[in-house]
């Protein structure tokens, strides 16, 4: 009483956010074949309120795999013998991050190498020289080894990707085993 009326306005605060709220995350799980050389992929599952921004980390026996934040993941032949999971980790604004991890695979098999029947070239005759041809083997690059035979029976000493005929092979059928071996990979013997 006795005074005029006065009004102030304060500083504006920052922007109101929603208080955190906890995103809906389901255990994601993995599909593919647990072998080197495979792909494996995350299926997160359905993450709520839409939408939901997911960062992949795969892991081999829950150690984190270098480089490995794709929603898919080939294995390499370093986790051959390890249980691979997938953490999926998602964020949105105004809500607190979540993390799940996915279920461990079986223990990572070798993988199975894409092999070729060899052929040979070259003339059968006694001092000629015989070629192996191996064929496309994959994934590339895989180390071939041979081995040259005269009527099925191992030539001692023929382990080269040629062969030259000796007078011991006149009268013999000669064939060649090309073998191919990858770090990770179960070896495989072509004839």
């Amino acid at each position: 009483t006795g005074y005029t009326t006065a009004e102030k306005t304060s500083a504006a605060t920052v922007p109101v956010v929603a208080a955190d709220q906890i995103l809906t995350a389901p255990v994601p799980t993995i599909t593919g074949t647990a072998k080197v050389g495979a792909t494996l992929t995350a299926v997160p599952g359905t993450w709520a309120p839409a939408p939901v921004t997911l960062a992949y980390q795969w892991k081999a026996n829950g150690a984190a795999i270098s480089g490995a934040t794709a929603s898919t993941y080939k294995l390499a032949a370093a986790d051959l013998g390890k249980a691979i999971t997938v953490t999926v980790t998602g964020s949105k604004t105004g809500y607190t991050t979540a993390a799940k991890n996915s279920v461990a695979t079986a223990t990572v098999g070798a993988g199975v190498l894409a092999t070729a029947v060899p052929a040979i070239s070259g003339t059968a005759k006694v001092g000629a020289t015989l070629t192996a041809v191996p064929g496309t083997w994959a994934p590339a690059p895989v180390t071939l080894t041979y081995q040259w035979k005269a009527n099925g029976v191992a030539i001692s000493g023929a382990t080269a990707s040629t062969y030259k005929l000796a007078a011991a092979d006149l009268g013999k059928t000669v064939t060649v085993t090309v073998t191919g071996s990858k770090a990770g990979y179960a070896a495989a013997a072509k004839s």
